[in-house]
Formats: C-alpha cells, structure tokens, sequence
C-alpha cells in the first residue's frame, strides 16, 4: 500500500502546479521571477516565503524550510509522504497502481476502514443525543456551567452517551454494522456472563479523538454527575485499537494545527477539557496528552509542526513529574521546550476560566526555559549541599546528553555550567563518562572536545565544509559584488556545484534575486537569520573574498571558469546518456555535441 511508482511520481510532480497549489493556503504576490508571501511555516511579518514556478520549488529564507510540492503539503498538513502524495494524485486524477497485496493485509486494511465508519457513526450519535435528547438535558446544562459555546463543543464534535447499558450498543445493530468491530474499537464490551455486549461509555460526556488526518480513531469520555460511586473514574478511555495508539496520538492537534503553525509555539497540556477551555477563551494551539507520558512519537509529531512548545500540567507533584519526565524527551527531537508552572491548586482548565486568556499569556512570556526548569525543580527536590548538586547536575545532563544538534548542546552545556557554578569541562567529561556507549571511537572523542568552541564556530563547521577553494572563491565574489549575480544566472551553478552546501547557498541567493531584484549580503544573512548554519558560511565566504580592484578583470575569469566547468558537467552528462544508448544514429548525435564541447 506504500509503494509507489517512480514514474508515478515523476508525472506528480511534473503535473502538479506547486504555485496553484501552495496559493490555497498562502496569498502569493508576484515578485520578479517568483511568488511570495508570509511563512507558514514560523511566525512571518515580512515576506519570506519564494515560491518559484520554473523549479517547482519552496523556500523560506527566514526559517530555511523548502522543497516541492508534496513536501510543502507533508509540512503543512502533518501527512506522510504516502499520504502527500495519494492526496495529489486523487486531485491530479493520476492513478496510483497497487502492489499486489496479500489476503492477510487486504482483510486488515478492510477491518480498519470499516472500524473508522463505526467510529464516525458512534461520533455522529452521541453529537445527536447531546443536541435533542432529553436525556441529555444534564449534559448541556453542565457544560453551559463550563463556560462552553455550541461553537466550541461543534469544533470538537462533542456528545453524550445514554446512561444505558446498550444504547450504542443498540445503534450500531440497526446501522448494520458489526458489533464484533465496534468491540474491536473499544465502544463495546462483550458480556462475560450473558451473550450480547454493553456500552463502555454511558452516561458521560463524549470526547472524539481524531488523528492528524482528521480521522476519528477512538473516545474520551468525561462524568459529570455528582453522585457517581466512587470506584467510577472522572474520564475513561478507549483501549488501543487496530485504528489508535495512544502513543501517536494528541488531542486536539487536528484542530489547532494551523494556529500553531501560525503564532510559531504550541502548548502541551494533559486533558481534554484543558484543551477544549483554552480554545474557548482564544487559547488555540493546544494539544492534550490524553493522560500519558509524552513519547517519541507524540514529539516527531510536534516537532514537525513548531520546535517551540510550552509544557501547562497541572500544579501538583503529578503535573510536575510529568514537565520533568517530558523534558529528556523534548530535548532528543530538537524541540525548545518550556515549563509553565500554574499557582497551586490550579490546572489550565480552571485558570483559563477564573483569569482569562491575557493573564495565561502573561504566565507564557514569564516560563522558563526546560533547562533553568530541570536544575530549580531539582535543587526542590534534592537540596543545596554537595550531593545534592552532583544529583540536579546528574538529572539535568541526562536530559541534555542525546540533543542531536551539537551547537544547541554546547550552549546548554554552557548555560548549565554558568547556572551551577561548574566548569564546562567537567561537565562535558561527565557526560562523557555517563554515555551508554562503552568505548567512543577516536573521531567521537574529538567531536567531544570540539564541543567548547562557538556557535558560530560548530554551525559553519559542522555543517557546511566545502573542499573546492575555487567554487569557494567563486560565491564569494557573487556575495562580495551583488551587482555581478544576473552574469551568473544562467551559467548553470545548480547543475555542477559539486557540494550541497554551495549549492543551496547559491539557490537561496537566486530565490532572493528573484524576488527582490536585489541581494545584497545584508539582506540575505537578514533572511537567512533562522537558518544559523547558512548564514555563517555566508558570511565566511564573503569576509574570505579579497578586495578586488579589477572587478571587471576577475568577472572575466570566473566566468570563463564556470563556462569550462558547464561544458564539463554537460559533457559528462551525455557521456552518461551515450553509453545507456542503443540506437547508433542516436549516439553519433550525441558524439557530435560531446566533440562541440571541446
């Protein structure tokens, strides 16, 4: 079901208009060459985002995301390639060809689509029973209590189960629809000692949860009467499912995706009426953890949509524990984590109602990073004398020890050391020490000892380290004179660069050209200022440029040098197609353009 066709693609990507496409959701202005407009992506005042049609290609210059058209739609919509893909080809009309499938798959991906039907009709049931029923009049008025409008409860397709053994139970028989399923999707349960099966939610407030395809994959649901035996819990539920892992999963992200895109940052909260009360008093990039700990999965997910995440638990030792348990993981998946902590007594359900939004967002601005959060949380939890220290530190490095970026390692590392008053240097051996790898291989222990230097210093040298003295001399000449780029334009850099890093480099600056008509090395280290790594190999490349009197002179040489490197990468390119030929008159053809190259 995943595979699909390199030719396939090819036709995708050839036929889908990425400018047409990328428009019905960014208003684009044409600028130049290209299209542009406001980023998606990160929170964008000034136009960053180039869209250009003859490459069919995106690029943001202020937080450096770019691609083509189904990478645009993955980043946007949080889809997998797959489904990226599937999407515009059912908007293209371009069939995909199934690989033949085992009877085995074809019976599970039949059982998931017909759990997902169940889901939708259990969904559209309890939305009905809360609408008319007058059963449910408990229901409406509790939630009235609550502060919620009918706008809110529809956003989140909220409902109420019956109070009754098998009013769902009783639905989904009349729909004609298996009960064998809908136990497999956790709304029923088989009785153990009559045949026939009950409702797993009666008498609750109903909370669909959907994926991040918007698919309704199981329940949440919530008591509300007073008198409820104490042995009831206050939420439950649905058990995992062939259609749901509560692992993967986060309340709310369907709906408040594009908010978060929007303002740049995210919150992270435990339950669905935190999620739901903050959306109704304007708070609208929350997801919920659904009452587990935040996992590996929950956080590519996130990472995805925004690095910069607030945590908002409740204020207890259980809402604290769960910051602290979540911080190693953040930090594992390059995300900026903070931690907000409510006064006591409060979770965000209860705050958000009593203060309202501006004094959350005021409580926002004040959080404090995760790291500054892990080493206060520790010195509460162990103390200040000497071994109490060696712990905090024990705890905070282990969080800190797997970040994959080694620039944002070496400035944690750096803000820890200043925070605790110990040198660097035993913090990194330390860490070092404590590595779950056994013996670190001689490359390692350099990389290790090289974690002292800069920011700037690690971000241009561990990303771009270019070989070619001559290319490098070449960019920059291009970013020292701007006023040279249009004799460049067409002397197919792309195509024979032989590093990425020039190339990108050389791409962003064509992109700014395009849009701007102009790129001057302010500008585009301007546009580049969410994309550290490139903006300083920029910038070495333009202060290593040499003043040079004869411009007109060097333009001269270096065209003449990118004209010799085309002909080569040309000549190279049909040397290739030549020996794949099998038609002679064909390959004297190409004989005769490679001999023109000379």
């Amino acid at each position: 079901m995943g595979y699909i066709p390199e030719d396939i693609l090819q036709m995708i990507r050839e036929t889908a208009d990425i400018r047409q496409i990328i428009q019905e959701f960014v208003p684009l202005k044409k600028r130049g060459r290209n299209w542009t407009g406001l980023c998606p992506f990160h929170p964008d005042k000034d136009p960053s985002f180039s869209v250009n049609e003859d490459k069919q290609i995106f690029y943001c210059f202020g937080c450096g995301e770019g691609g083509d058209v189904i990478k645009f739609l993955m980043k946007l919509q949080g889809l997998s390639f797959v489904e990226a893909v599937r999407q515009l080809a059912d908007r293209l009309n371009i069939e995909i060809p199934e690989r033949p499938v085992s009877e085995h798959r074809k019976k599970e991906y039949a059982e998931r689509d017909a759990i997902l039907e169940i889901n939708e009709l259990a969904a559209a049931h309890f939305s009905t029973n809360l609408d008319s029923s007058t059963a449910a009049i408990k229901a409406r008025e509790y939630l009235e209590s609550r502060g919620l409008s009918r706008e809110t409860i529809k956003n989140f397709s909220m409902g109420w189960a019956l109070d009754a053994w098998d009013g769902l139970a009783d639905f989904i028989e009349r729909e004609g629809k298996s009960l064998e399923l809908a136990e497999k999707a956790g709304l029923i349960i088989k009785r153990t000692n009559a045949p026939g099966y009950y409702d797993r939610f009666r008498g609750r407030i109903t909370f669909p949860i959907k994926d991040h395809a918007g698919r309704i994959v199981a329940f949440g649901g919530r008591i509300i009467t007073a008198d409820t035996p104490k042995e009831q819990p206050k939420y439950i539920n649905s058990p995992e499912s062939p259609v749901y892992s509560k692992s993967r999963v986060l309340y709310g992200l369907f709906q408040n995706k594009s908010s978060i895109r929007k303002k740049g940052i995210g919150i992270i909260v435990e339950g669905y009426m935190d999620v739901v009360s903050l959306w109704q008093f304007g708070v609208t990039e929350a997801v919920g953890t659904l009452g587990t700990a935040l996992t590996e999965d929950h956080a590519r997910r996130l990472k995805g949509i925004t690095k910069d995440w607030i945590l908002l638990f409740d204020a207890d030792q259980a809402g604290i524990k769960a910051a602290a348990r979540a911080l190693p993981v953040c930090y594992r998946h390059n995300i900026r984590p903070k931690v907000l902590c409510l006064p006591e007594g409060e979770d965000p359900d209860s705050f958000v109602r009593k203060e309202g939004r501006k004094a959350l967002a005021r409580l926002m601005e004040q959080a404090p990073a995760g790291i500054d959060f892990l080493i206060d949380h520790g010195v509460k939890k162990f103390g200040t004398d000497t071994e109490a220290k060696v712990r905090v530190i024990e705890q905070v490095l282990e969080s800190i020890s797997a970040v994959p970026d080694p620039v944002r390692k070496s400035l944690l590392v750096s803000h820890v050391a200043r925070k605790t008053g110990v040198r660097e240097e035993s913090l990194w051996h330390k860490m070092k020490m404590d590595s779950p790898r056994s013996g670190a291989s001689s490359r390692q222990r350099r990389n290790v000892a090289g974690q002292g230097e800069s920011a700037k210093q690690q971000a241009a040298k561990t990303v771009f380290r270019v070989s070619n003295r001559a290319e490098e001399k070449l960019m920059g000449f291009i970013l020292s004179y701007p006023e040279f780029i249009n004799d460049f334009i067409d002397q197919g850099l792309e195509i024979w660069l032989p590093e990425n890093s020039l190339k990108e480099l050389w791409n962003a600056v064509v992109s700014l050209y395009n849009m701007a008509e102009k790129c001057d090395l302010t500008t585009l280290c301007s546009r580049l200022e969410g994309n550290p790594a490139m903006r300083s190999f920029a910038m070495r490349l333009a202060a290593e440029c040499p003043p040079c009197e004869e411009k007109t002179a060097m333009l001269a040489e270096l065209r003449q040098f990118c004209h010799a490197r085309r002909k080569k990468a040309l000549r190279a390119q049909l040397l290739d197609e030549m020996r794949t030929e099998d038609s002679e008159e064909h390959s004297m053809e190409l004989l005769k353009k490679i001999q023109g190259l000379r």
